[in-house]
Formats: C-alpha cells, structure tokens, sequence
C-alpha cells in the first residue's frame, strides 16, 4: 500500500533527549589511518598514578571545559572491571579498570552547584572507557566483544539532552581536558554503533489529548498494526495522576514501515509527564507533557551504526512530526500549542527536509473493519470454529494443533486458511489474527452472534455501505501546514481551528479566514456552524470567529460595482456585517 506523501522543509525542530552511543577507537580498517589501540587507555591509568594520595585528600580529579557556548563541569573516576589482565608481554597492568567521565552543564538551570558525579545531571551524561582486546576473559571465563584480533577500547557515551551528533566531539573536549591526546578519538571504527536514541517536543497540557486520546497515533498504531500473537506488543495506558500521565505504544521494525513507508526502526511513542506533574505551576515546564519517539534496540534486527545517525534521526523526527498531524496539531513552531520556555528546547524551525505522509491508520482501520465483513457474511461452520479458537487459545497455534482442537480434517484447517486470508495470518507453520483490531472486530460479531451464529452470517448481506469516510485530504493537509492550523475538540464549540500564523494586518487576515472557510469546506466537511476559528495578528490583537458562514458576505459596494461593471463580486470579510447578522464573536479585536 502507498500513501500520497509531501517532503515539507519548514517544521518545528524536535530536541534531542536520551541517547546512548557505544565509540569503538584503536583499531580501524583503513590502512592510512595509526591504530593507537590501548595508548588512551594507559594514559588515563597513568592519570591515577599522578594523582596519587591527592584521591584522598583533594577528590576525584575535576576539569571545566566550554562545549555549546556553555560551561561545563567534569570528573574523572574508575571502578573495577571485573575482566582477567591480558595474557599479553605488552600489558604490564596488574588490575583492569574501568574509566568514568563525568560531565553536567553548569548554565543548566537544573545545576546543583555539585562535584559532576554527584549531580543529577539532567544535561549531562557519562563516558565510560573500557579495555578490549582479543581472547577477552573474566574469571578464566570468556567474554563476548567483538574480536578485531587487535587490543582497542570501548568508550560509551550516554547522556540527556545534548545534540546526539555532537558526541564525538565532547569526548576528544573532555580527554582533552585530562591530558589525554584527542587525535586518539579522531576516528570512530564503522562499527561504532547505537544503542539508544530519542527526540521529543513538549505541547501544552491543553492541546496534547489528541494523542493520546483512544482513537489517537499512539492507541491506533498498537491496535492496527501489531499482530495478534506474533512479535512483540506493548501499550501502556497509565491516567492515574492526570489523563495522558503515561501512554505508550511500541512498534516493531518490521512494522515500522505500515506507519510511514521507508521507515525502518523499532520504536517507542510515549505521551508522558514527570513523576509527580500535581507539584508544578503552569509557567513551568514540567506541567505540560512531553511526546517523544525512541529508538528501540532490542525491537530492531539491524544495527543502527553512528555513521547511521542522521537517517536514524529523520526517522524518529518524521514519527513525531506525522504523529502530531494526524492528531490534528500543527506542526511548526508558529503553533501555540508548544511550550516555549522548555529549558532544554527552543522552539523553533528547521528547513531539514521531513517526510509527511497522509495518516494511513483511518484507512488501515476501514479496511481491516470491511474485510471482516466481507469475509464474515461467507463464513463457514469451519470458519467460525478456527476463529473462535484464535480468539480464545492462550497460545500459539499450529494448522494441525488447531484441526485437533477443532475437530476438523488438516485440509479443511488449510482451506479455511486461504478463504480468510485477510483475517487469518498464516507463517512459520503457526495461525494468527491479523491484528488487534481484526481480534476485536471479529469478537464482537461472534459474541452478539451467539447461537444465532447461522441466522447472524444469513443476513450477512451485511450493510457492506463503504464504511471508508473520507478524511482529510491534501489540499487541507498543506493549507493546515501552511499557516500552523490545530484542530481542537472544545466544550465550548464543535470544534476550535487555531491558526499559529500571525498575519501581518487584517487584510491578511480576512484572506487567510477565506481560504480556511473555502478549502475546509470542500475538503473536510461542508457544514461551518460549531466550527470556530481564532488568529492572532503580529501586533497581538486576537480575533476569535464563531461563524464563517455569516462573517464572510459579498459588500453592498461588491454588488454596486459587480452591476456597474457585469463583473465577478469581490467577496470581503464584513466585521460589523457580521455583528449585524447576530452573531457577535467571542473576542473583541484587542492587544491582549
């Protein structure tokens, strides 16, 4: 399947969260390039040496360094490895360690005036280094690290909340610091590698539920996508504390393409708050959540490489930017509906080109729903016993284990296998249901079928009425790009379109209302009424429109000229037309 797709250079720029990188230095295949392999690491060994009785008496050894334009504040540790020395005349190490950098940004406004290592670190990280060599043991046992059959390190970098591709650099900064030569970091091994990644944007609390709402990106994706039995599915709802407290929902890679085609990564999306969200004002950061996408290790085959980062990062940026419109939220930094005093995060756009792609969920969902009726309308007395054992069986289940529990032939088990094929997926010698959605569809209709089930399937001429509804569609997609347009659910009105562009006069304005009403109309629904919509000039007067239908009329001048001249009128916007009409707006244009 394929859906119709934009590349888009103007979005808002997601913040980098987690990551963790795992630096393979010492050893490279290229031949003009020196292997230095353990040489960084005897130097900071030696590093312990010089500082001798001062572990007691000074502490941890501790640097400042400038990286980003900021002050940052570092220490230096070890602990034991638990790794045998090596078997090896030019290791004269009688005890193998490993070695800790400690780093925490001292312009943070989390900073606690603290050693680094005894920091929260909320921007911040660690760099470990790790000796590596080939035959590795630990207690005579041996130990699984790749075998370049030469000595190098590992060096692993996790940290919070710094750009993932400056990484590299703040390690040759921070070796720098202590002493140790940078040019030992200059180049990377090709299978540098990378265990965690995570970018994410922080909405306000009060524009954020479409995502995590019951028919939103997160719960959809769980439900349309995951098979029934096969792989691996997660989704977590957690409303305890606030709605949207803790909502995930895990994709597997081989999946991750049914979302956006081309993507390739296991991923987590994740509508989340901090521990304790009651303890914070609205002014401040952690009370509006954060959606954020990660990568998933252990959800993905392929080995994401550090020289993979920057498709990796577009991969888990388009997630979050496609998720945040198919919820109906705008996706540029002239939306209102992100937190701008995020200390970790600026809202603003980038011009990095961005995938979008039309939601595929609705029309996975209408097509999951009227293949079951389809399908459900021909169902056999076979048929029925099958899926009422997927249904029920705890387990996986094979064609001969289900026409055993059957009672049927292993022949039938297969015919019944190719007429539901849609509904039932057949590998690796094992039956499934295609997906959540699929189990749930089919559930319904045999538990209301009951023992009707005969008379159930003879009506069957089932309303099969497309139940396909049209969404919505390209050219409202862009105009709602075009001018950061979110459409929200509102006790107050049907629904509420919030325009983030801020146009220069009201001219522009009255244009930009004209368009909204005209392409709204044509391609999302034609009737207005309950539709409100409010902008805000640059000047920050604000205008809120409960009716485009009555605020939008041709003039009595229009009329004049259009008889004068045989002439097409000019439509206008009418303000006191429009209060005439009896339908006076919510706000008053004002500077508030």
């Amino acid at each position: 399947m394929y859906w119709g797709c934009t590349h888009v250079s103007r979005h808002v720029k997601p913040a980098p969260h987690e990551g963790d990188v795992r630096f393979t230095f010492g050893v490279h295949p290229k031949e003009h390039v020196t292997d230095h392999g353990l040489a960084p690491y005897y130097a900071m060994d030696s590093l312990i040496k010089e500082w001798g009785d001062r572990w007691e008496t000074e502490g941890k050894p501790a640097e400042e360094i400038q990286f980003q334009g900021e002050t940052w504040a570092t220490c230096f540790d070890y602990s034991k490895s638990g790794l045998d020395p090596w078997d090896n005349p030019d290791f004269e190490l009688e005890q193998v360690r490993e070695f800790q950098f400690y780093f925490v940004s001292k312009d943070s406004p989390t900073y606690e005036g603290v050693r680094a290592d005894r920091d929260k670190r909320v921007k911040g990280g660690t760099i470990t280094v790790r000796p590596r060599w080939p035959d590795l043991r630990s207690d005579g046992e041996p130990v699984s690290v790749p075998d370049y059959g030469a000595p190098y390190i590992d060096v692993q970098v996790q940290a919070s909340n710094i750009p993932h591709e400056t990484y590299l650099t703040l390690v040759k900064r921070v070796m720098d610091a202590y002493g140790i030569h940078s040019r030992y970091f200059d180049h990377p091994h090709p299978d540098s590698h990378i265990d965690d990644l995570a970018y994410y944007v922080r909405l306000k609390r009060s524009e954020s539920g479409p995502l995590y709402a019951p028919d939103g990106p997160i719960a959809r994706a769980h439900t349309l996508i995951q098979g029934d039995r096969s792989g691996y599915r997660k989704h977590v709802e957690n409303h305890t504390k606030i709605p949207g407290y803790y909502v995930t929902a895990t994709v597997e890679d081989e999946k991750a393409g049914e979302l956006v085609r081309g993507h390739s990564l296991g991923k987590e999306l994740k509508h989340y708050y901090p521990e304790e969200p009651q303890q914070y004002a609205p002014d401040e950061a952690p009370y509006h959540p954060k959606f954020e996408v990660s990568y998933q290790t252990s959800r993905t085959d392929q080995t994401v490489r550090w020289d993979d980062l920057e498709d990796a990062r577009r991969e888990l940026e388009e997630t979050i930017l496609n998720s945040l419109e198919w919820a109906g939220l705008a996706t540029t930094a002239a939306s209102d509906a992100f937190v701008e005093f995020d200390p970790y995060w600026d809202v603003v756009n980038t011009h990095k080109s961005r995938k979008l792609v039309k939601c595929p969920l609705p029309e996975i969902e209408d097509e999951q729903e009227h293949r079951v009726m389809q399908l459900w309308g021909d169902m056999t007395e076979a048929d029925r016993d099958v899926t009422e054992l997927l249904l029920t069986d705890g387990g996986k289940v094979s064609p001969q284990e289900a026409a055993e529990k059957t009672g049927n032939t292993y022949r039938t088990i297969r015919e019944v296998t190719n007429r539901m094929e849609g509904l039932i997926r057949h590998t690796y010698g094992e039956l499934e249901l295609e997906s959540k959605k699929i189990q749930q569809e089919l559930l319904k209709r045999v538990r209301a079928a009951g023992d009707r089930f005969e008379q159930e399937i003879g009506s069957a001429a089932m309303e099969l009425a497309d139940v396909a509804e049209e969404r919505a569609r390209d050219a409202w997609s862009r105009l709602r790009r075009e001018y950061a347009i979110s459409s929200v659910d509102r006790d107050d009105c049907r629904k509420l379109l919030k325009v983030g562009y801020q146009p220069a006069d009201r001219e522009e304005a009255r244009n930009i209302l004209r368009e909204i009403k005209t392409t709204y109309q044509e391609h999302v629904e034609s009737i207005m009424a309950g539709v409100h919509v409010v902008v805000t000039l640059a000047d920050g007067t604000r205008r809120r429109v409960r009716d485009l239908e009555q605020a939008f009329q041709k003039s009595v001048e229009s009329q004049q000229r259009e008889a004068r001249h045989n002439q097409q009128a000019r439509e206008i916007f009418d303000f006191e037309a429009w209060k005439a009409a009896g339908c006076p707006p919510a706000d008053e244009w004002d500077t508030g």
